[in-house]
């Protein structure tokens, strides 16, 4: 107990001193503003999103290309199914969700994955993709996407007032008729964020 205590109070240090002396200070400023608790957990969700994450088609990235920004996520697959006496949790989170669906945030480097990863540029996603819509034969011409296969593209993070209970959505796009859509459900235990298996369905194409 006091070693999983230690070692989450070290990742909060480390992620504080990742905001201060890591991150441009325009960001450090906005973060002041903000609830450091709530993004501490988002990208703590993040990275369990991120460790060994399902995608479609072969799987050969040697490192992980993320879009700069959240996506909404698809409702219509939101096909999450909350055991009995937990429903009313979980509707909280989803007014989280209908709350904040349509704002998008820039994503910072702030991962704790054992996996390398660039968080893309919008010209970087829109060439990636132009790249895959030629064809999966083709090889890429350019360098920077050599090696990969995938672009992961990850919602918001939605909770419950407690912030107790989460729902995050993560994508994973190959090139035409290859992508894969996922919700995911995570609760936070004695500090430390777990997936609940409550969702019963995905998307795949």
């Amino acid at each position: 107990m006091g070693g999983s205590s230690m070692n989450t109070n070290m990742f909060r240090f480390g992620f504080v001193l990742l905001l201060a002396g890591v991150t441009p200070p325009s960001y450090a400023q906005e973060i002041a503003y903000a609830d450091l608790g709530q993004v501490t957990d988002t990208y703590a969700i993040y990275s369990l999103l991120l460790t060994n994450p399902t995608t479609a088609g072969l799987d050969t990235n040697e490192r992980y290309l993320i879009a700069p920004t959240t996506v909404p996520g698809d409702p219509g697959i939101l096909c999450v199914e909350p055991p009995k006496g937990r429903e009313a949790e979980f509707k909280e989170v989803l007014a989280d969700y209908d709350k904040r669906k349509n704002t998008p945030f820039p994503l910072k480097p702030l991962l704790h994955i054992t996996e390398r990863y660039v968080i893309l540029t919008e010209e970087d996603v829109k060439a990636f993709s132009n790249e895959r819509l030629v064809g999966s034969k083709n090889k890429p011409s350019d360098e920077r996407f050599r090696g990969v296969t995938h672009l992961f593209r990850l919602g918001d993070v939605y909770f419950n007032p407690q912030r107790t209970l989460a729902l995050v959505q993560l994508s994973t796009w190959c090139g035409s008729l290859c992508g894969r859509w996922d919700w995911r459900v995570f609760e936070k235990v004695d500090g430390k964020w777990e997936e609940r298996h409550w969702v019963r369905c995905g998307a795949v194409s």
